[in-house]
């Protein structure tokens, strides 16, 4: 049996890219991650539609942040990085001011996979969270399913998609 001793994990370049604790914990400098919110109110007609994320406005959403640049504002799509295939920890939450939101929805290349939030209309806030695998290339979007028209509000506490890559 041997053992490695080391504090810091370097990539050729010279990067950081991992440090070890005296206390075993390991972190990393940067783990892939997504934080959006809604710039302002979206009609979705009964049925379903894509919530339209397109925010990085700090008075739209609490700590927002794309530091892949991998999420384009136009097609409110997240598209997986090169190399960072793998599990994926999902969180949506939405808020609506007219009928409820009865389900929200992952859809990966145009289809929709999980739903991650689902109460039946009930109320007019939904939110859920999974862990997801995907590959790169995969493009991500929100949708909610819904029976009647909601209107999505622009809501920093209550309104907002995050992705954050586990490995």
């Amino acid at each position: 049996m041997s053992t490695l001793k080391v504090d810091n994990i370097q990539h050729t370049n010279g990067t950081d890219a991992i440090a070890i604790r005296s206390d075993g914990i390991i972190t990393k400098n940067i783990i892939p991650m997504l934080k959006v919110g809604l710039s302002s109110a979206a009609t979705i007609s009964a049925g379903s539609g894509k919530v339209p994320f397109d925010s990085f406005n700090n008075s739209l959403v609490f700590d927002p942040e794309d530091n892949m640049s991998a999420f384009n504002t136009s097609t409110n799509t997240y598209t997986i990085p090169s190399g960072l295939g793998g599990l994926w920890f999902i969180s949506c939450h939405v808020y609506s001011s007219s009928n409820n939101p009865n389900q929200i929805a992952v859809n990966v290349n145009g289809t929709r996979e999980d739903a991650i939030g689902t109460d039946n209309g009930v109320s007019n806030m939904n939110q859920g969270a999974i862990t997801k695998r995907f590959s790169a290339g995969d493009q991500i979007q929100m949708w909610v399913f819904n029976a009647s028209q909601v209107i999505i509000q622009p809501n920093t506490f209550h309104t907002y998609w995050q992705m954050n890559f586990i490995g």
